[in-house]
């Protein structure tokens, strides 16, 4: 075979790998050796208790938080680095700063970053009308409920085509029709060949759309593996029964309702 059929075959970069994070606040410790890895075509979701590093993880690949120690890599470019953003659509739990911009002009300014072009203006048109936010394209960011800013943080992030696409409290304010344009939009990046890392708190969704499910707990993953082989691990009907007894805390349903019977 000659080298330029090698070269043609070559797999492109994972949109994600992180080693080693390690990230303190003063006397907290965030992120305690936290590996990451995505790949193309996967949604992987980071799950765990408030604190738990989730959001610091997030910040840590998208460049706009330092690490301590450790190091991410986003499509072959350290995190951080104008390639790597260049690289990333970014979801914040909601979007800062913007307030006097109009929903179009949030989502216009983020698809000019991006070089995104017209196919990414029909995306984002079909982002918005799928969740009814063509309605309030004038309206500005700041005068929206935290629903609706992150719907249109949604609609601006989801309509980029890049290697990684970053989720921070995937469902939050979210109304049920949006959680699946969400779903949807998501599925659609990964079967584009994207990478999708998200966080939520919402355990259902995470079974439901998450090829592989991280737990963090206090800054170190204590598990990272399919739904259905956290399920199995544990004998759990839920994946929210697996993610209690991972975190220590399988019998906490049966002792809430033990103390309040007792009331």
């Amino acid at each position: 075979m000659q080298r330029g059929g090698r070269a043609a075959r070559r797999r492109a970069p994972a949109p994600l790998v992180a080693r080693a994070l390690r990230k303190r606040f003063g006397s907290t410790i965030a992120l305690d050796g936290v590996d990451l890895t995505v790949s193309g075509g996967e949604i992987v979701g980071l799950v765990g208790p408030n604190g738990s590093g989730k959001t610091t993880a997030i910040l840590a690949v998208t460049g706009l938080l330092g690490l301590d120690a450790g190091h991410a890599v986003v499509a072959g470019h350290p995190a951080g680095t104008l390639a790597a953003r260049r690289a990333v659509a970014y979801v914040p739990d909601e979007p800062g700063g913007l307030d006097e911009l109009t929903v179009g002009e949030l989502v216009e300014l983020v698809l000019t970053l991006h070089a995104a072009g017209e196919r990414g203006r029909r995306r984002a048109r079909a982002l918005a009308e799928s969740l009814g936010l063509h309605r309030r394209w004038q309206d500005r960011v700041g005068a929206l409920s935290r629903g609706l800013r992150r719907q249109a943080a949604l609609v601006a992030g989801l309509a980029l085509d890049v290697p990684l696409v970053l989720v921070d409290e995937a469902t939050a304010a979210l109304d049920p029709e949006a959680v699946v344009v969400l779903d949807e939009a998501m599925q659609a990046r990964a079967r584009a060949g994207a990478g999708v890392l998200l966080a939520t708190q919402d355990l259902h969704f995470a079974e439901r759309t998450c090829h592989t499910v991280v737990v963090l707990a206090a800054g170190v993953v204590v598990a990272a593996a399919e739904p259905r082989a956290l399920r199995s691990w544990h004998g759990a009907p839920t994946l929210e029964e697996a993610f209690l007894a991972e975190t220590g805390s399988g019998l906490l349903r049966e002792r809430v309702r033990h103390e309040l019977a007792a009331l």
